[in-house]
């Protein structure tokens, strides 16, 4: 059996609505492990919009830092093999590839990979032309949680669209066992069959109602889809991103 691989979880201390303290961020990596998940990409959020300024961007980016530190010192000695990375979740901007070359805000662990979110109402000719930009420089966009902008439920043409142009489909865990009815199920379902997920993600923000867990979500794909396209969504691709390979 494969270790997993989280590329998209809000598990550091006090830094976004993610872990409130270090005893809660210790308890989300203690879940993590437990649930069979070695290697971690700690993906802060970075909206542009809530600083004032270029020194409150430097203070959170300290912050972030010593959070990460701490994280670090404690899966080392807690759990020598497990592997933390450090990257963000950033909300798209205009001056995302300028915030990306001045290091305001992070690839996932120094690759071309991007992950990025948008607003749950973005348009279609919106969320295509943020992602072309992102191509054209250079960088490959990882889409999060993809389930969550009505643009591509109501258009799974678009999400081909988008995954054929070089982004990254990324979709939730909790987003695949909670949903059982209504249209983001079957929105799922369709994604998860036409095999158009890339990756999939915890995108964990506590150690309760939201934790650092795949498995479960695992063996749900592996039922329905087949043992091969599952390591793929939930191992091979991520190996290959934070590798930087294309």
């Amino acid at each position: 059996m494969y270790d997993f691989i989280d590329l998209h979880c809000h598990i550091l201390s006090g830094i976004d609505d993610g872990a409130k303290d270090t005893e809660m961020m210790t308890r989300m990596l203690d879940i993590a492990y437990s649930d069979g998940i070695k290697t971690i990409c700690l993906t802060p959020h970075f909206k542009i919009y809530r600083f004032n300024d270029a020194e409150e961007i430097s203070k959170y980016n300290q912050d972030i830092q010593k959070a990460y530190e701490l994280a670090c010192c404690y899966a080392k000695n807690t759990y020598p093999d497990m592997t933390l990375l450090l990257g963000n979740e950033i909300m798209y901007h205009n001056d995302m590839f300028d915030s990306l070359v001045s290091s305001k805000c992070h690839t996932i662990s120094t690759t071309s990979y991007v992950l990025v979110e948008f607003p749950p109402h973005i348009s279609s000719f919106d969320l295509k032309n943020a992602t072309s930009k992102l191509l054209r420089k250079g960088f490959h966009p990882i889409i999060a949680h993809v389930e969550r902008y009505n643009a591509l439920l109501n258009s799974h043409s678009l999400l081909k669209e988008l995954k054929e142009s070089g982004a990254i489909i990324q979709i939730n865990s909790n987003s695949i066992t909670r949903f059982k009815f209504g249209k983001v199920a079957r929105f799922i379902r369709k994604a998860l069959k036409n095999k158009l997920v890339d990756i999939v993600c915890t995108d964990s923000h506590n150690d309760t109602s939201f934790p650092p867990t795949l498995s479960k979500a695992y063996r749900k794909v592996c039922k329905r889809y087949g043992n091969d396209y599952s390591k793929k969504i939930f191992h091979d691709n991520q190996f290959m991103i934070i590798n930087n390979k294309h």
